[in-house]
């Protein structure tokens, strides 16, 4: 969608506007994106390849205990697992069956799929195929990475050909106007970081870029639309300098590797399904956020964040201090 300015005087004459503007009919282009309810297709890759994450690893996960024939379930069944500090664990009434999860997972899975390739956003949908590996890969083992890629491959050859049919372009295409938008705007952001020892520590601060773009002569000197770099590390760097870049990739550090332990050490199907997904989703938000600038799009941060809470806070409950407070809280 674009806008175009018409002079009164380039007017033709007729009766009509489409007379005027010079056309006898119209109807609605097959070239569109899904957008769901977030007004760009971008925002809502970003978002459902988050959501996507979450529900593959509940559903790696779900497949994980069904292979071992639900014995987590039925230990606690038994309540073989009770501690003798008094505190117990989940009831299996209070957790899902995995073969009855599973079900519906997929389904989930496949039509948030479904979604996801409709926004014919290749970012995002790239750093869900990466997601996906990594969640597989940590969840189920690596002879298990083949299988899923069998069953993806198809529908990678069915995406590929409907962003051909949809964009026009290939995946990783020269041509295309957005992948050189952004060789011209990563090219000019690297520039005036690295231009003085300021800008390269502290940056140019933050929404600088809005305001004084026309004097830095950014975008291309004002031939392409002004907005931002496009990039996550780019946009850190520029507007903040290297050691915010550095502080954001130790929180995202610390965060997956929080993540990583935790999900050793639980037992239970469903929250490690949540810290496999939480794993996916910090690794396709950083892959995705390598060409978006995801970080600066407040309802794509306001869910990596609502996942973030939600992992450090499992990750809390697991810590033997918790363990501790909640069986003093019951005795």
């Amino acid at each position: 969608e674009f806008v175009v300015e018409v002079k009164r005087v380039d007017l033709l004459n007729g009766g009509d506007a489409m007379s005027q503007l010079g056309f006898s009919s119209w109807k609605k282009s097959r070239n569109w994106r899904s957008t769901g309810f977030y007004g760009h297709y971008t925002t809502y890759a970003e978002v459902l390849q988050l959501i996507l994450s979450l529900v593959l690893g509940l559903f790696v996960a779900s497949l994980g205990n069904w292979r071992r024939g639900d014995a987590g379930t039925r230990r606690q069944e038994t309540g073989d697992e009770r501690q003798e500090s008094g505190y117990e664990p989940r009831s299996a009434s209070a957790s899902p069956r995995p073969r009855v999860a599973a079900s519906l997972l997929l389904f989930c899975l496949a039509a948030m799929s479904l979604a996801l390739l409709l926004t014919v956003t290749r970012a995002s949908q790239l750093a869900f195929l990466i997601s996906a590996s990594v969640i597989v890969v940590i969840g189920l083992g690596r002879k298990w990475l083949l299988a899923a890629a069998g069953i993806g491959l198809p529908i990678v050859i069915v995406g590929l050909l409907f962003l051909q049919q949809s964009r026009q372009v290939g995946f990783f295409d020269t041509k295309d106007e957005s992948i050189r938008w952004r060789q011209t705007v990563w090219r000019e952001g690297f520039d005036l970081w690295t231009s003085s020892p300021r800008n390269f520590v502290l940056g140019v601060g933050m929404d600088s870029i809005k305001r004084f773009a026309p004097e830095w002569h950014m975008f291309d000197n004002g031939r392409l639309n002004q907005g931002h770099f496009h990039s996550t590390p780019i946009n850190l760097l520029v507007e903040r300098g290297l050691p915010a870049l550095l502080i954001w990739l130790t929180v995202l550090g610390i965060y997956a590797r929080s993540l990583w332990k935790a999900f050793a050490a639980s037992t239970d199907w469903i929250t490690k399904g949540v810290f496999l997904g939480c794993v996916g989703g910090a690794v396709g938000f950083f892959s995705s956020g390598l060409v978006h600038y995801n970080l600066g799009d407040q309802e794509v941060a306001m869910m990596f964040f609502l996942l973030m809470g939600l992992g450090v806070r499992l990750v809390s409950l697991g810590s033997p201090g918790s363990q501790m407070d909640a069986a003093a809280q019951t005795s």
